[in-house]
């Protein structure tokens, strides 16, 4: 059997390769001209349009957050106060005074920005409105009970109704039975004037500019093209889920490739962005690259009439290559070919050695890309965790404030401070378990003013020689906050947490233990297998959060085991290894 089974074609298309690459600076020099110049006017094109977006996206955030504070302002006003409370006593003139005072504050607070169409405060016991626009009229109920009961406003200030656009603030704003508020402030947005804004973001006519609800509640256009506006929510939409804040990408909607630059507003709860054909920029370099593209054709023509009369010529070299890519095809990437000759061949077995190490290269880049793959997905999951006992913490506050418990006061409010320091600080994703402990302690010392009275927890003594250890931010607290949101929630009296240390071996076993009395068998299954999925979503918080957290930083042996307890709730189990132990 010959070495080379079919010697003619194999041969023949290499000597084809050969004659390209004597003639391929030219064409390199032509090809890297039309890539850079496209490269160049697409940077150009995507830092113009995130600049532009980024600019209007803050202008937008500046003006609505001014909106919301003078909103908030007008709602601790002395006349609502009056009139929502006292109005059934107070003379008609100075009930007429107050309306007149609170119409006029209105008036100045639609006039602070061109983005307000109206501004009204709509009185619920008066069953008045006074408005900007209309003066004093009597409450269109059905827009009252929308604004109040919205449930938009725990995702974004700004609320849809009826094709129109609202900041809603009611007072009381968090309402615990089915009352109405005692009053409301509202602030309709002149959707006009914003899209006359977007219209001055678009420099091409056959773009556009969009600003889009997270949800796909509402949006506002700079032009009305239903089917590109249409594609482009569902993309937002995919966007959002995704988790990209802001940037600039390409798409294609029905026959047209677009640019499209955005950026994620969170105060706003909404996304603008401007989207241009692709078409209408990069077009005189299209028709340079097909004439490119022609001459390049009839090149590889000729080189083939040129490759076929020399085609014995290079049999020997060639068959030298096709054993050093044998070499490579076993695994052998330390193969390295040399030619006496400074020919094309020689050609050949340069690209040829170069193209081994940048093999090499690549597969320690894949090596290194798989690691910060792993960082980045611990830091998105770190980053998820969130103090969501904010508000009953605040109340706490206000009861102990009632009860003129001064001293309370202010060691609660140190309690706040410490916690919301250590969960909001930057810089490195790990700390001292030390300092770990010390904020979960402080946790429990701020739950220990609202739950003294039915729960108790015992803790153990942090091991000395683990104090150094250094773990990823926030995984003790999440425990003991799960002990008291889920296992204890509704336990009225004679609740217990224990929080114990384990060293055994190289390892440290941190033992959190509640007496709930709710712990079914199946949700403990549950519970387990979610721990035990490789598939669990990166959106998660928790258990799971913590556990996934763990096996990132210091591998699959380390993390959560959970059990029913010995006080017959839910026992969770952390391992973590001694310094050194563990790691990606």
């Amino acid at each position: 059997m010959p070495f080379f089974k079919r010697p003619k074609l194999n041969i023949y298309l290499r000597l084809v390769f050969t004659f390209l690459f004597i003639v391929a600076p030219l064409y390199a020099v032509s090809a890297q001209m039309n890539r850079v110049g496209e490269k160049s006017v697409k940077e150009e094109i995507s830092g113009s349009m995130l600049a532009k977006v980024h600019f209007y996206m803050a202008s937008l955030d500046l003006d609505f957050g001014k909106m919301i504070r003078l909103g908030r302002e007008y709602i601790t006003d002395d006349d609502i106060g009056k009139l929502s409370v006292a109005a059934s006593v107070m003379p008609d003139f100075e009930k007429t005074k107050a309306m007149l005072r609170l119409q006029k504050q209105m008036l100045l607070l639609k006039a602070s920005s061109s983005y307000i169409a109206n501004a009204s405060i709509h009185i619920s016991r008066l069953d008045r409105t006074i408005s900007s626009n209309n003066g004093v009229d009597a409450t269109p109920e059905e827009e009252f009970q929308a604004l109040s009961a919205s449930k938009q406003r725990g995702y974004s200030p700004l609320i849809a109704w009826n094709g129109r656009l609202f900041i809603s603030l009611p007072y009381p704003e968090y309402i615990l039975s089915e009352e109405k508020p005692s009053y409301l402030v509202d602030i309709e947005i002149n959707q006009k004037e914003i899209a006359k804004a977007l219209g001055d973001m678009i420099d091409n006519t056959q773009g556009g500019a969009l600003l889009i609800d997270d949800r796909n509640q509402w949006s506002i256009s700079s032009l009305h093209r239903p089917e590109t506006e249409t594609a482009l929510r569902e993309w937002v939409s995919g966007q959002i889920r995704s988790g990209a804040p802001k940037g600039v990408e390409t798409i294609r909607i029905g026959a047209k490739n677009y640019f499209i630059g955005y950026e994620h507003s969170a105060s706003m709860g909404a996304v603008l962005l401007t989207y241009l054909p692709q078409d209408s920029v990069l077009g005189p370099l299209s028709t340079y690259r097909n004439w490119f593209r022609f001459f390049s054709v009839l090149s590889i023509f000729i080189i083939a009439y040129f490759s076929y009369v020399i085609y014995r010529l290079i049999h020997r070299p060639l068959r030298t290559l096709v054993r050093a890519f044998r070499s490579v095809e076993h695994g052998n990437f330390n193969h390295v070919v040399s030619s006496r000759f400074k020919d094309e061949f020689s050609y050949l077995y340069i690209q040829f050695n170069a193209m081994i190490d940048h093999i090499r290269v690549l597969i320690h880049e894949v090596y290194e890309q798989k690691y910060r793959a792993k960082v980045s997905e611990f830091r998105q999951l770190q980053s998820q965790i969130n103090p969501h006992f904010l508000y009953n913490s605040f109340y706490t506050l206000s009861r102990i404030a009632k009860n003129e418990d001064y001293e309370g006061v202010t060691t609660f409010a140190q309690y706040l401070g410490q916690y919301f320091q250590f969960v909001t600080r930057d810089g490195a994703g790990e700390v001292t378990l030390e300092a770990e402990w010390m904020f979960a302690k402080t946790y429990i010392d701020i739950q220990a003013f609202r739950f003294s009275n039915r729960i108790t927890v015992r803790v153990d003594d942090l091991p000395s020689a683990y104090k150094k250890r250094e773990v990823p931010r926030l995984i003790l607290q999440p425990l003991i906050e799960n002990a008291y949101n889920h296992g204890l929630a509704n336990k009225k009296k004679n609740g217990e947490i224990a929080i114990t240390f384990e060293a055994s071996g190289n390892q440290l076993m941190i033992v959190v233990e509640d007496n709930g009395e709710e712990l079914t068998d199946d949700r403990l299954k549950d519970m387990q297998s979610k721990l035990a999925s490789e598939k669990t979503p990166l959106e998660t918080t928790g258990l799971v959060n913590v556990h996934r957290r763990i096996q990132i930083q210091f591998g699959e042996h380390f993390g959560l085991r959970l059990s029913r307890g010995s006080l017959g709730g839910l026992r969770v189990e952390m391992i973590i290894p001694l310094e050194g132990e563990g790691g990606l």
